[in-house]
């Protein structure tokens, strides 16, 4: 009896230790956006930016062109790891919002905890612009914009040593919205660059603030001129709605998804995140929501009920999908 107590705990012990050695990277992971995260209660997507140059070693590579399909090059922004953590780095997308019509690749202050930590436990942000919309509908384009850019880090792994395995994709509005549309629809579907096209476009999972999954959903009155002209230039609505809709495109092996949205959002209704939400769970498919009580569209005015929510909701999901070595 006491040779198998000694043999359990021994085995107990050694456990203890893979265990710790496995995880210890993403524990690391997570306690560095925990630190960092406070800093988010003063910060809004539209009224700051984050230049990661100044926050830790310098940019590796600015306005690299990943396409120029129609005589107007498009370019993203690549932000190696600051630290060598693995053999081949872990990538994330960062894809921004301005409503389809603005907006550039420049990050914004609220992701800045999140992107710093990830670069510091050896992780690349590539930062990705895409043709924006003038005068007219063109969800088309933007979205396979979205997954050339994805089919772009397939092509050049071996030229950055990003890990193709472990790409993970964060969005904004608008930008979480092309997300959403280039992480679910398969890998032949939204092709432009003929080049790119015959590469993977497949993503491990996908981090979605506040964007629109059901177009039906958006309130289009009372738009400024621009987004009118576009919204106006829509006569065909239910192919569109059929085509372009992230939620009919659910299914159960989809990416790991988590939707972050308040219920007090006017541009983006809340509605159609929880309906994602309820379609994966229908589906079998993995999603997490976390629902915000406190802040508007931009995350203006967030009480610190809510960012201790979004964090800890953060924090789980990175642990379940970084990479393990």
């Amino acid at each position: 009896m006491k040779k198998f107590f000694r043999i359990f705990f021994l085995f107990f012990f050694i456990s203890i230790i893979i265990l710790t050695i496995v995880f210890h990277k993403r524990i690391m992971l997570c306690y560095g956006i925990a630190e960092k995260y406070i800093s988010l209660k003063n910060y809004a997507w539209a009224t700051q930016k984050l230049d990661i140059e100044t926050s830790a070693n310098s940019m590796n590579y600015s306005d690299v062109v990943y396409k120029n399909t129609n005589g107007t090059s498009l370019t993203l922004d690549i932000y190696g790891p600051v630290k060598k953590v693995y053999k081949s780095s872990p990538v994330l997308l960062y894809v921004h919002g301005g409503s389809f019509a603005y907006g550039d690749k420049s990050i914004p202050n609220a992701l800045s905890p999140l992107l710093d930590t990830f670069r510091e436990q050896g992780y690349t942000i590539i930062s990705t612009s895409y043709e924006l919309m003038k005068d007219k509908e063109n969800f088309n384009k933007q979205i396979s914009d979205i997954k050339d850019t994805i089919r772009w880090i397939y092509k050049n792994k071996s030229v950055y040593n990003f890990d193709a395995n472990e790409i993970g994709v964060i969005g904004v509005s608008s930008g979480a919205y092309l997300s959403l549309m280039a992480s679910y629809s398969t890998e032949s579907d939204f092709t432009d660059d003929t080049d790119l096209s015959t590469y993977s476009s497949n993503v491990k999972y996908l981090i979605d603030f506040a964007g629109p999954t059901d177009l039906d959903l958006l309130n289009t009155k009372g738009l400024n001129y621009d987004l009118s002209k576009i919204f106006l230039s829509i006569t065909n609505k239910d192919a569109i709605l059929k085509k372009y809709n992230p939620i009919n495109y659910v299914n159960s092996t989809i990416p790991n998804t988590l939707i972050i949205h308040s219920n007090l959002d006017s541009m983006v209704p809340y509605e159609s995140s929880k309906e994602l939400y309820d379609k994966c769970i229908q589906v079998n498919a993995k999603a997490n929501l976390i629902t915000l009580n406190s802040s508007s569209h931009d995350l203006s005015n967030i009480s610190d009920d809510d960012i201790i929510s979004m964090s800890e909701g953060l924090l789980k999901f990175v642990i379940f999908n970084s990479p393990l070595e």
